[in-house]
């Protein structure tokens, strides 16, 4: 088993098949040739004979890059066996086999050259040997390559509508894992650039008659700072592949709840929280899009709910998590022809719900400020 393994990573895979194919191939053909011309009594030399099968059935190898060759060797093989009256022999199942594998939907006004050459040159082989034309034979002749050619199309069209399925499959995932690094990254960054602006606003307002509040403001940018790298060296390290398991941070989640809250009192809006039911692992999933929808959400207070307040809501119901994050301010904004606010928060909330079989609704609330309400399944999720 050694010595074949070597020998497939040597030829590589698809030759080493190939090749397996051709040496059975050829077996098969000089075995029969051998019992069909012992029972027919071949009066030619059968070296040559046999030579003739070897060729032909060897010119299956030229398939993959010359297709036409294949045809032309094994079709030039097959019509000297008839010429030299080899009766009874296989070869012609090479012919056929080539012409199998030369048969391509990309191809295909050459697919039908190589039938229609094929049949002619059976016909003349025929006007040679025997100085007439068989309707019958032409008819069974004609037939015979025409399924082998129809085989071919039809499986090599098969091979290329599986090859495009599969391309398409991994564009797919590119481009989802594309809209989930950016969601990740909008997410993080926005967050916390728009407490750093918030906090840098403040202490350039007040850094001249109230240094102490100018110097909070500061210390909140730096610790802002500081985790904003940390979730985005986490990011980089997917991004790399970084095998060594230290490097790699846990997703965050509704455990981290009090980091959010504590990182928009730092920004100057007061959060309070409450959580309701039993408590609970959630899939790693819905325990990352209620982190992210909540953190996008305070994100989008501390952008547009000027002086405000905001309170945070997570109930663990038995088959899913409802969030909600509302707030008393001004709101985030004029909505869209879609109901929703402008920007990409809101959007991403709703795709980063939607990602996990859930529900989110945004929206004003009645007098003042703004609401969001998520509700996120832990049944069937996708994780």
């Amino acid at each position: 088993m050694n010595v074949v393994r070597r020998v497939r990573e040597a030829v590589g895979s698809r030759w080493f098949s190939l090749g397996l194919q051709v040496a059975a191939l050829e077996a098969f053909l000089l075995v029969a040739a051998s019992l069909s011309w012992h029972f027919h009594a071949v009066s030619p030399p059968l070296v040559v004979g046999y030579g003739l099968i070897v060729v032909a059935a060897g010119s299956i190898l030229l398939s993959p890059r010359w297709p036409v060759g294949a045809v032309g060797v094994a079709l030039a093989a097959v019509l000297a066996s008839h010429l030299l009256d080899y009766a009874a022999s296989p070869i012609d199942l090479a012919l056929m086999v080539a012409l199998f594998k030369a048969a391509s939907p990309e191809h295909a006004r050459r697919t039908v050259l190589l039938g229609i050459v094929t049949v002619l040159g059976y016909v003349v082989v025929q006007l040679i040997s025997t100085g007439t034309i068989s309707l019958n034979t032409l008819a069974i002749g004609t037939l015979t390559v025409s399924t082998f050619l129809v085989l071919g199309f039809a499986v090599a069209s098969q091979r290329a509508f599986s090859r495009q399925r599969r391309e398409e499959e991994m564009q797919r995932r590119v481009t989802d894992e594309r809209l989930r690094i950016a969601r990740e990254l909008h997410d993080v960054v926005s967050h916390s650039i728009s407490t750093i602006n918030v906090q840098a606003g403040m202490a350039a307002h007040v850094i001249d008659h109230k240094p102490d509040e100018a110097k909070a403001a500061l210390v909140t940018i730096k610790q802002t700072s500081r985790d904003t790298l940390r979730e985005l060296r986490g990011i980089l390290n997917v991004l790399r592949q970084v095998d060594e398991v230290e490097s790699r941070q846990p997703a965050p989640g509704l455990a981290q709840l009090d980091v959010l809250v504590n990182t928009a009192a730092r920004a100057g809006v007061p959060v309070s929280a409450s959580v309701g039911g039993l408590a609970r692992a959630l899939p790693p999933a819905v325990d990352l899009a209620a982190y992210r929808i909540i953190q996008e959400s305070l994100t989008n207070v501390i952008r547009h709910a000027g002086r405000a307040s905001a309170q945070i809501s997570v109930d663990f119901e038995p088959d899913r998590v409802v969030i909600e994050v509302s707030d008393d301010g001004r709101g985030t904004g004029v909505p869209d022809a879609n109901g929703w606010p402008e920007g990409h928060g809101l959007a991403g909330m709703r795709e980063r719900a939607a990602a996990v079989r859930g529900e989110l609704q945004a929206g004003p609330r009645p007098g003042h400020g703004f609401q969001v309400r998520a509700a996120l399944p832990t049944n069937g999720a996708i994780s």
